[in-house]
This record gives structure tokens, C-alpha cells and sequence, in this order.
């Protein structure tokens, strides 16, 4: 018997074998019907079942076991995404998903070989197609499910970010009031200082989750470039970065053309996640250095810091979300979130501009090179658009 007959025939079987290991995975809150567990086991099988009658090519055997082509089979594809769907929302985590569909393969496999009378050759081909089947639906079905945690995860940091930014501008507006005041005492107003300082990093934090969370849901980073000078940009953030770390020495040195088009606020946001990670992570008593160049077609900033050189494991993580070394408090830098979002954001900034961040670390130091077009492309299409417009027509 072929194994698409065997499950036509005991689905009934195989479906309240699939039931009742669903059982196992759930936790005493969650109550749920036969009918609910169940959900796209029986459709999800005879869809197997109709897809193995077909005759299947040596390409389409490729595509499958490769599972890059999920087309090949777009009934199992679609049905597996419904699967996983309905699990995500009925609580089972994508171990207990997974676990379900080892179960259900091992179910048929089982049921099927202890009816076979005498093995034959072509029943190899046989479990080959039929595992291929159930690899398709496995794929499918976890894919969609870990989109469903991201697309989650994404929406909850949005919607933290989005309503704390309210409260946190009552704190910072009341702090800032409180320390125009006459009648604090010496102790009084160091404290006010304190809430004013640690509300000026929540917003730092606020604004990092929600730049976090719009990149990963896969929009850039919006940008407003006008006209400015990168150089009094670098200098005002090295100022800044500086008064907050009196004990620190940063260094800065300007050369070449450094005008050009950027989003100010932006790029300043990028330079001192920069110069404040060089100074969090440098060595004590090894000034920060902060060089910026430019050319004809771009600016280059290099941020370069003494200390131990970044672990090779660590720099392929460098610039990931949320894959940075915690920082404690004794350790964060102020004006430091300690997420691990900074230089993700960082990176992201410099490609909302048609830019590149690097970096390089051995044991002379730690140094980042970001490279920025003087024009972002964007500006440069559309500029090129209007000097083509105006040329004369032949």
C-alpha cells in the first residue's frame, strides 16, 4: 500500500493520535475541544496524501528537499501557515509546533511500515517523498510562526515606546522647572538633577526602541537632509559627550571639504553613539579620537579608542539588534541606554544615508570608520532629475 492510500485510509486514527500529544503540550490554563487541536491535521494529511499521488519530477525532488520552492506544493504550504498560525494563537511555543509535527510523521511512518508484508524497494522512495512532504510543512509552518513572534514583539516595543514617551516628558518638563526654583536646598537640587539626567536617558531608550522597532519591521530610518557642515556637527557631539564625561579626554581633528547635505539630528544621534561607546570602552588615561575628512563625493569619520580589542565572536555582532554585551550600571557610560541598540542604530542611520559603518579592533585599539555621501542618493537622484530637466531640448 502507498503511503498516500495508507493515510486516506486511517486518518481517523492518525488525526486522534495528533490530538492527544497536542494534549500533552498544554499548559493546565489553556483549555481547548477535540475540534480545536485537531484544527488542519486531517486537511493538512490529505493534502500530503493527494501530493504524493501525483507523478514528481527530478527538479520538483530537488526544489522540495532544498525547501526553497515552496510553490511546488502551495495547498500544504498554505495549510501548515494556517497551522501555525492557530498554535501561535492558542499559546504553544514553536518547540511544542515543531514537536507536533515530528509526532504526526513518526505516527504515519510507524502505521505504515508495520503493514507492509514484504519491504520493497520503491517503499524507500516512498518515505523519501513523504518526508520531503512533512519537511515542506514543517518549514512553512515555523517560518510563519517565528514572523508572528517578530511582527509581536516589534508591535509590544512600539507601543511601549510610543505611550512612555508622555509620562516621560511630564518627568522631564517638571525636572527642568523644579530646577529653576529658589527655594531648593543644595541636597534638593542635586537630586533634581539626578531625576533630570536619568529622564534624559529614558528618552534616549524610548527613542532607540522605537527606531529599533520601525527598521525591523522593515521601514528605513526616515531622514530629512538640508544643507549643513559636518564638521561643526562632529564638534558640537564631542562638546556635548565631553561635558558628560569631564574625566575623559577627546580629541578632534577636521580637515578637507565637509559640507554637504544630512539630517542633522540624525547624524548627530549616530556621532554619539560613537564617541560615547569609545569612551565607555576605552582605555583610562588613552585619549578618544575623532578625525573627520572629506572629498569631492563623501565625509569620513573615524572614532578610534585604546583598550582590549573586540573579541572576534563579538565584532560578527557587532551591529546586530539586542546581540551586545549588558552593560551594569557601574559600566554604562551616561547618556548610555545599555539595550545594546546603539550601534544597530548607528549602522542604521549611516545606510538611511547611502553611508557604511565599519570597524576594526586589535591590540593598537578599537576604531569605526563611517563613510556618508555628501549628498544622500535620494537628494542626488532628485537633483539629477532637475539638472536634466532644465537641459536644453535637441
Amino acid at each position: 500500500m502507498q503511503i498516500g492510500d495508507f493515510i486516506e485510509q486511517q486518518i481517523g486514527p492518525i488525526v486522534e493520535e495528533w490530538v492527544e500529544f497536542a494534549n500533552t503540550r498544554l499548559s493546565p490554563s489553556h483549555q481547548f475541544t477535540r475540534e480545536e487541536l485537531a484544527d488542519h491535521a486531517r486537511v493538512l494529511l490529505l493534502a500530503i496524501a493527494a501530493d504524493m499521488k501525483h507523478t514528481q519530477g527530478a527538479q520538483a525532488t530537488h526544489d522540495k528537499a532544498q525547501g526553497n520552492k515552496p510553490d511546488n506544493a502551495p495547498d500544504i504550504t498554505r495549510i501548515a501557515q494556517n497551522h501555525a498560525a492557530q498554535r501561535f494563537d492558542q499559546g504553544f511555543s514553536l518547540d511544542d509546533l515543531i514537536s507536533e509535527f515530528r509526532a504526526l510523521r513518526a505516527s504515519v511512518i510507524r502505521g505504515w511500515t508495520r503493514q507492509l508484508q514484504q519491504p520493497q524497494p520503491e517503499n524507500l522512495e516512498q518515505l523519501t517523498r513523504f518526508g520531503e512532504s512533512m519537511d515542506q510543512a514543517l518549514s512553512a509552518s515555523a517560518s510563519l510562526y517565528s514572523k508572528k513572534v517578530d511582527d509581536s514583539r516589534n508591535l509590544l516595543l512600539g507601543v511601549l515606546g510610543h505611550d512612555l514617551r508622555t509620562p516621560l516628558g511630564v518627568v522631564h518638563m517638571s525636572a527642568h522647572y523644579l530646577l529653576r526654583a529658589d527655594t531648593l536646598t543644595g541636597a534638593q537640587t542635586k537630586a533634581v538633577a539626578r531625576i533630570l539626567t536619568a529622564a534624559e536617558r529614558m528618552k534616549g531608550m524610548v527613542k532607540d526602541i522605537l527606531d529599533f522597532t520601525q527598521t525591523a519591521l522593515g521601514v528605513a530610518l526616515p531622514i530629512t537632509p538640508a544643507p549643513g557642515d559636518f564638521g561643526e556637527i562632529t564638534q558640537d557631539i564631542v562638546a556635548e559627550v565631553a561635558a558628560l564625561h569631564p574625566d575623559s579626554r577627546i580629541e578632534l581633528t577636521r580637515e578637507g571639504v565637509l559640507t554637504g547635505r544630512w539630517d542633522a539630528a540624525r547624524v548627530g544621534q549616530m556621532l554619539a553613539n560613537l564617541v560615547a561607546n569609545a569612551v565607555q570602552h576605552g582605555a583610562s588615561g588613552e585619549p578618544v579620537l575623532v578625525t573627520v575628512d572629506g572629498d569631492t563625493d563623501a565625509v569620513r569619520v573615524q572614532v578610534r579608542n585604546g583598550g582590549n580589542p573586540i573579541p572576534a565572536e563579538a565584532r560578527e555582532n557587532l551591529f546586530s539588534p539586542l546581540r551586545q554585551k549588558p552593560t551594569t550600571e557601574q559600566e554604562r557610560s551616561p547618556g548610555s541606554s545599555g539595550l545594546g541598540l546603539g550601534l544597530y542604530i548607528t549602522k542604521e542611520i549611516a545606510v538611511a544615508h547611502g553611508g557604511t559603518v565599519d570597524a576594526t579592533s586589535n591590540h593598537e585599539g578599537t576604531t569605526f570608520t563611517v563613510r556618508l555621501p555628501r549628498i544622500p542618493p535620494l537628494a542626488a537622484d532628485r537633483r539629477a532629475k532637475t539638472v536634466g530637466d532644465r537641459q536644453p531640448r535637441s
